[in-house]
């Protein structure tokens, strides 16, 4: 019986120093720290898109010529923004995304991935600004390819979280040349 009553006092004293008393006062971050869980509780990563995404649009004008747009998410390339906010890393990655246009007429006229090395093998001036962008989208602007003769194709690459855009007008020729054109307003 007296085994047994040391044991409890044991016990109950063993209990009742472990309330904490030593972590009043210490921020979370340094118990966060001693513990090695810091860099677990201290980063938000974020992924934008979070899965692969694809969208195709197929149009057929009355002149015979077939425009395929098939945009779809590159999952190795992206974006990295970080910043930290309260002691909290946050890293999102904004990954790229690619276009594969094709423009038939009984015959293959273009068929050509729009991406940043396009861009960058008409004009290498885009370089620094490539660095920090993603391709935003590429669609067809069916009210200019109605009015002219070319297929005119919209394309749009962006600085994620800014409001910096480069506005580009790909001009598809019946022959398959085309042109590259910067319109961004200034």
């Amino acid at each position: 019986m007296k085994n047994i009553l040391f044991l409890l006092a044991i016990i109950s004293i063993f209990f009742l120093s472990c309330d904490g008393k030593e972590r009043v006062h210490k921020s979370n971050t340094q118990v966060l720290k001693e513990h090695k869980l810091l860099d677990s509780f201290s980063k938000v990563v974020k992924y934008f898109p979070e899965k692969y995404s694809e969208n195709e649009i197929d149009t057929l004008f009355n002149n015979g010529n077939r425009i395929k747009i098939k945009s779809f998410t590159n999952m190795e390339d992206s974006y990295l923004n970080e910043f930290t906010n309260n002691y909290i890393t946050y890293k999102h990655y904004y990954r790229d995304a690619k276009a594969l246009i094709t423009v038939t007429n009984n015959s293959m006229i273009f068929n050509k991935i729009i991406d940043k090395d396009f861009i960058l093998n008409i004009d290498d001036s885009y370089k620094n600004f490539f660095n920090t962008s993603i391709l935003q989208g590429v669609w067809l602007n069916e009210a200019e390819s109605l009015n002219k003769k070319n297929i005119s194709i919209d394309i749009t690459f962006c600085k994620p979280e800014t409001d910096w855009c480069e506005y580009f007008i790909l001009q598809i020729e019946a022959n398959g040349n085309y042109k590259l054109e910067n319109v961004t307003k200034e």
